[in-house]
């Protein structure tokens, strides 16, 4: 069995990300009351269109990027791609998973701002 050094750089970029995706997410959560219920798209006039339950919302928030994660692993790993398929996978993968980290680190200020501004949040 051949290790493939690109899958396994892959592997841990997603395990930081979805770490700091997790630890951000608890960390928000803690400030939360209990039956708040979370924005999770905005309108155009910058009022929140749909709010979600908290486990919904952060099971979302943590479970997309985990299963795109686990679905580019996937990928990653098939021996039929060849050497220049590791490679794009790779670069797909240094490229989806930062955004997915700033992805939901600009939901979360848009929900702390839009929370504090309801005064929902606790201080």
């Amino acid at each position: 069995m051949q290790v493939d050094l690109l899958a396994i750089l892959g592997d841990a970029m997603w395990i930081l990300v979805l770490a700091t995706i997790a630890s951000s997410s608890r960390r928000l959560s803690q400030a939360l009351p209990p039956g708040v219920r979370l924005p999770m798209q905005w309108s155009l006039t910058r009022k929140p269109a749909w709010r979600a339950p908290q486990r919904l919302a952060f099971t979302l928030m943590v479970g997309v990027p985990l299963l795109v994660g686990l679905t580019l692993s996937t990928i990653a790993r098939d021996p039929r791609i060849g050497p220049q398929g590791d490679l794009i996978v790779f670069l797909v993968r240094a490229v989806v998973a930062p955004l997915h980290m700033l992805i939901h680190w600009g939901w979360m200020r848009a929900v702390a701002r839009t929370l504090e501004a309801e005064g929902a949040l606790k201080p």
